[in-house]
Formats: structure tokens, C-alpha cells, sequence
């Protein structure tokens, strides 16, 4: 378990920065991760450039796939069709035309994965923006690697205090 090896940049409570926009979008993030039906773990993200939303995502199935209740339940069945929020981000972009290239994405409840975090380098995301939690060690490998990877390539990762995110008000 460890939160030093992620820090780039931090908001902690008391910053003048706590309502800033970074906020606003983490929080709007975790708004997002309420709509996945995942019974044991829900991620939201949204991509942002210039303060203007370009698409939002959440885990869970690909579209006209059902979510049968033995499909969510079942560990091994759901993983198997289980789409991440970060890449239901570049295929809502992708289908509606919308260039992801120098945007943000903001990521609720952590840290992308390893494999989302080739698929943002790939659509040019220039910065990341997540809660600093304390990583789970059955995930530990896969955030360490995103994290090296988006050093290596210059994507900045700002993380910021959880209690700092407004709690959901829309549900």
C-alpha cells in the first residue's frame, strides 16, 4: 500500500485550490461512477478541455450486451465483458467525432489501470486527475505501471485529497 509513489501534485484540505475546477470534475467524476451497475466497484471519468465536457464514461457492459443479474454477480463473467470508464470515454468520443487530443480526464474512484492508461496515451490525454487513496496491493503493479507510464510520457497526474469531493447530490 502506498500514496508517495503517486504524487505529482496534490490538493490537500485548506488549499485555496479546493473548489477549483479540479474539484468540480472529480466530483462530477464520482457523480458519473454511480450510473455503472457493477455491484462491487463503480469508476467514472470525464475527459474536459477548456472547462467544457467532451464525453463521460463509466464501467460496465458494451451497449445492447444485457446486465443480467448472474452476469454482474459472477466475478469471472463480468470481468469478461466488462468495459472501463476510461475506455467507454474514447469510444463515446470516437463515435460522436470528438477530438480527445491536449484534454483531461478525471478518474473516480482511482487511478487508471495499466491497459486504460495506453488507451489514454493514445488519445493524447495530457494530464490525469484522480482521489489520492491508498492503492489495494492486488492493484499496486498495474497503478505503479500507469504511473511510470505517464511520467515517461509527460502526462501530468494531479491527485487530489478524497474529502475534498462533494458528495453526490444528483443521485
Amino acid at each position: 500500500m502506498g500514496r508517495d509513489f503517486l504524487s505529482q501534485s496534490t490538493y490537500k484540505p485548506g488549499d485555496s485550490s479546493a473548489l477549483s475546477w479540479d474539484v468540480r470534475f472529480l466530483s462530477f467524476a464520482k457523480h458519473v461512477s454511480d450510473w455503472s451497475k457493477d455491484p462491487s466497484t463503480k469508476v467514472g471519468a470525464v475527459a474536459v478541455r477548456d472547462r467544457r465536457v467532451l464525453a463521460t464514461g463509466y464501467n460496465g457492459f458494451p451497449q445492447h450486451i444485457v446486465d443480467l443479474p448472474g452476469r454482474l454477480l459472477d466475478r469471472e463473467e463480468k470481468l469478461l465483458r466488462t468495459v472501463h470508464a476510461e475506455a467507454n470515454i474514447v469510444a463515446q468520443a470516437a463515435r460522436n467525432g470528438v477530438c480527445l487530443d491536449g484534454s483531461t480526464v478525471y478518474v473516480w474512484p482511482f487511478l487508471p489501470c495499466n491497459t486504460c492508461c495506453t488507451l489514454l496515451i493514445q488519445a493524447g490525454f495530457k494530464r490525469v486527475v484522480a482521489p489520492e487513496i491508498d492503492i489495494p496491493d492486488r492493484w499496486l503493479k498495474s497503478f505503479t505501471a500507469s504511473k511510470d507510464m505517464f511520467t515517461e510520457v509527460g502526462i501530468n497526474l494531479t491527485l487530489i485529497d478524497p474529502s475534498l469531493v462533494e458528495p453526490d447530490t444528483c443521485s
